[in-house]
């Protein structure tokens, strides 16, 4: 195997913790120029995070370095979009900090565990959230993005409240799949007590 075929998926991690920060970047900014540039940048970061994940697959070149950096370059970029959105009120802030707490927390345990080769196993609700989490933040910029066209169509409180259940949902699958992880789990977390 050539050294490039190694450290393409490392690669590909890394760009993805630049592209968080960009992606962030542009929603703060909250014009819909800005939210259209990250809207396309928070795309291809999900493209390279499945293409990283299949090359590292295919390869078998899951490196140490790839298990630490590649969650915490999703939820960079998730909990970096959620905030945004926060910051101009269209997520409550409530919302992005029980995702962010679920997400942080399942992180820290993954990563204080993975030196002492403690098997995680991954709920597969975890993918499931991941994809939901994704889905709705894509709607929500897109509702963001053409906010004037879809205010005309729709009534403001219509528009409000449809962004509202969609991330009610975000929060009870993102809690449901924190309650999995910890079930499926408990006997490798209470090594942490």
């Amino acid at each position: 195997m050539t050294e490039t075929k190694k450290r393409l998926p490392n690669i590909l991690t890394m760009l993805r913790v630049v592209l968080a920060i960009a992606c962030t970047y542009f929603a703060v900014q909250g014009d819909k120029q800005s939210l259209t540039i990250s809207l396309i940048i928070f795309l291809i970061a999900g493209f390279t995070d499945f293409l990283d994940g299949y090359l590292a697959r295919k390869w078998k070149t899951e490196s140490n370095f790839g298990r630490i950096t590649d969650p915490i370059a999703d939820k960079l970029l998730i909990l970096g979009v959620f905030f945004s959105f926060s910051m101009h009120d269209v997520v409550p802030l409530l919302f992005t900090l029980i995702i962010s707490f679920r997400e942080i927390l399942l992180t820290v345990i993954r990563l204080v565990l993975a030196p002492k080769k403690v098997v995680i196993e991954a709920a597969p609700s975890g993918k499931f959230k991941m994809f939901f989490q994704g889905g709705a933040l894509i709607t929500i910029y897109l509702m963001m993005i053409f906010n004037k066209p879809l205010k005309q169509m729709f009534s403001v409180k219509t528009f409000e409240w449809s962004i509202y259940g969609l991330l009610l949902c975000v929060v009870a699958i993102t809690l449901y799949s924190g309650a999995e992880f910890f079930i499926k789990n408990k006997r490798a977390i209470k090594r942490l007590i």
